[in-house]
């Protein structure tokens, strides 16, 4: 199912960490495979985080797409692989992810899976979320952190923070601010703590203050917008890459990472960040 869905988790603690991990693109010769072992071991080593999946998780395209170009594939694949190439792929990724699989809050699909599933019988973001036992989320989604309070007179409360995730369109755009730019115009109305998108390739991140006034005080609310990662380099000697030829910079190998402290009492005065970690 690839309708846009919504997750709520509970929280006990006072703080959480959600990693942003996508544009993995296993299969294509450019995956950054020992960057991607990195990041998993970062996220496993930080056992009371999480992670969200943010599309384009294998490279997809098989020998029937008119996209296929054999110098693109990685080298561990072989001929007896095109016979069910992106399932192996889906296979060979949840392989790499089961040691935080229990960390992950959900997968987005990117264009990639998309383009898949319009055009044959298999859904790759579906089954990669069955191997993982997580769930899909479809092309954009929202998670709800709770931090519950204890209970004041009887009665609980909780923070809520929202994080908003797509992975997001465009990677035309060639000058330094692009990639930010891309993620204010893709959230623009949506109203969350968090934005993140992948697609671009390029990790920006950028934090907005939003001002309003209530009762003779003013009240701001912060939210986060970013754009994420990816595991797939522009070039590299031997190999042919889709946007080797083509202008940009190369690619930011790496994911971010969203830290929220609460204050429990008073979500203006909680610290949270949105980290770049390059790999």
């Amino acid at each position: 199912m690839m309708r846009m869905q919504t997750k709520l988790i509970e929280i006990q603690a006072r703080a959480a960490t959600v990693y942003f991990l996508g544009d993995i693109h296993e299969g294509a010769a450019n995956h950054q495979a020992k960057a991607l072992a990195k990041a998993i071991d970062i996220i496993a080593l930080d056992s009371d985080a999480y992670w969200i999946g943010m599309g384009d998780y294998i490279d997809a395209i098989n020998h029937l797409d008119p996209r296929f170009n054999p110098l693109e594939m990685a080298q561990e694949y072989n001929i007896k692989d095109l016979a069910d190439l992106p399932k192996r792929q889906c296979q060979k990724l949840a392989d790499k992810l089961k040691p935080i699989s229990h960390q992950c809050l959900g997968l987005i699909s990117g264009n990639h899976e998309d383009s898949l599933r319009r055009h044959s019988m298999f859904d790759p973001t579906g089954y990669l979320a069955e191997l993982l036992k997580t769930e899909s989320l479809g092309g954009k989604g929202w998670v709800i952190l709770r931090f519950l309070r204890a209970k004041e007179h009887g009665k609980a409360s909780a923070e809520t923070y929202r994080i908003c995730v797509a992975h997001g369109t465009g990677g035309g755009g060639m000058r330094e601010g692009y990639p930010i730019n891309k993620a204010y115009d893709v959230f623009r109305w949506d109203v969350a703590d968090v934005c993140v998108m992948g697609h671009i390739h390029k990790m920006q991140t950028d934090k907005a203050e939003f001002m309003s006034c209530d009762y003779n005080t003013i009240r701001i609310k912060r939210t986060w917008y970013g754009t994420n990662g990816c595991f797939l380099s522009k070039s590299e000697i031997g190999t042919d890459g889709y946007f080797e030829q083509k202008p940009g910079k190369p690619s930011d190998i790496g994911m971010l990472k969203y830290t929220i402290k609460t204050n429990i009492r008073d979500k203006s005065t909680a610290t949270t960040s949105l980290e770049k970690i390059y790999l």
